[in-house]
């Protein structure tokens, strides 16, 4: 009997939340912004653009290959074939600067020479995408700069397709940023493109065999790329991953070490994920949520409950939605049969879901009204994930 009332009761305040919360606002957690070790400017955004931590990050800098994906964007837009096939100009390039190998003699098509520079960041790649959509580099750096206008960032000009530094090339964390986000919101093969570890070509004559630069792929767990960088200013990196299904943008500029661009960019996603994403519980599982008749029985009820927590992540300072799919409470169910789901969602992405099923205990239980049970059960909340 004493289980009967705990579930009576639990299953009255579950009543009550059902109909009196249809939302819920969450607070800010207000934690410290995250320390990095050698960013000289960083900037961490949701994927609604909410900037969750800056530092520097409208100072104009050099953002090295991160470049690519400006062009990427741009020679996507011009609607020209992936299949097609391209001539290769052979240009000079200063020494140490990242090369496929490309030759006058080689006839890749679209495609390689985009995978070629979004893979492994090759700088003749990038110049031959260019001189194949629009004619010239010259022409193709207007489209960028066009380009870069509409999408509002006014602190970014590009000088080359390349990212090479120049006179008049550079960009700013949050500006980058934004553009990470819209590249890999609109355009698939973009996101495709830099989550790929490998890519085989024809260069000079030869099969070449191009790795990813980069070295988060297979360590950071929902990274979805995107783009490094390196020139003499420092290295960098523009990174997104996704968890609990949100994701993330970040960029770090000007940093001092290969490996320090990575350490930095996973220092602001887990400071993200980990602080600034809040920690809610809503169900726990076995929580009785209704009664119901069964069909076994005449006089037996069913206990109604959750298969499992419903726990999950959720922006501060957004309410959550939530909806529920369960049977009319007068049919009759079998033990241990399905009874329905409930789903939380926020800004339109499911935060967390349960499922709902009858028990197999049987119990003789007198026609009631939940609203007049007494409430002396506190449903727990904040859980963690």
């Amino acid at each position: 009997m004493r289980r009967l009332a705990f579930a009576l009761a639990t299953l009255a305040l579950s009543a009550l939340a059902l109909v009196c919360s249809p939302s819920l606002a969450l607070a800010a957690t207000g934690a410290a912004a995250p320390t990095l070790s050698e960013a000289q400017a960083y900037c961490v955004m949701d994927q609604g653009g909410n900037v969750l931590s800056e530092s520097n990050a409208y100072a104009e800098m050099p953002m090295a290959s991160i470049t690519k994906i400006m062009t990427a964007i741009v020679a996507l837009d011009s609607g020209k074939s992936m299949d097609d096939t391209c001539t290769i100009t052979e240009e000079d390039f200063e020494a140490g600067a990242q090369l496929v190998g490309y030759t006058s003699t080689d006839t890749p098509s679209f495609y390689d020479l985009m995978m070629s520079m979004l893979v492994y960041s090759g700088n003749d790649a990038a110049d031959n995408v260019a001189i194949n959509v629009a004619g010239s580099v010259d022409a193709f750096v207007e489209l960028m700069n066009k380009k870069a206008q509409e999408l509002g960032l006014t602190h970014t000009h590009f000088a080359n397709p390349s990212g090479l530094e120049a006179d008049g090339h550079y960009s700013c964390a949050h500006d980058l940023a934004v553009l990470g986000r819209y590249a890999l919101e609109n355009y698939p093969f973009i996101a495709q493109a830099v989550m790929t570890r490998s890519y085989t070509v024809t260069a000079g004559g030869a099969s070449v065999t191009l790795h990813s630069t980069d070295d988060l792929m297979d360590t950071y767990v929902g990274l979805c790329g995107i783009k490094t960088g390196k020139v003499e200013f420092g290295t960098s990196f523009l990174g997104s991953a996704k968890r609990w299904g949100v994701q993330l943008f970040t960029c770090v500029l000007g940093c001092s070490t290969n490996d320090g661009r990575f350490k930095d960019t996973e220092t602001l996603m887990d400071w993200a994920f980990d602080t600034y994403l809040n920690h809610v519980s809503f169900v726990r599982r076995g929580q009785v949520i209704r009664v119901a008749n069964c069909s076994t029985s005449f006089f037996g009820k069913l206990l109604v409950s959750s298969t499992a927590n419903a726990n999950g992540r959720s922006y501060p300072k957004a309410d959550i939605s939530y909806t529920t799919n369960l049977f009319n409470a007068n049919n009759l169910v079998d033990p241990g049969g399905a009874y329905g789901m409930a789903e939380w969602t926020q800004d339109g992405r499911r935060v967390c879901s349960t499922t709902y099923v009858a028990g197999t205990r049987l119990y003789r239980i007198p026609a009631f009204n939940i609203f007049e049970l007494p409430l002396f059960y506190t449903i727990p909340q904040g859980d963690a994930a």
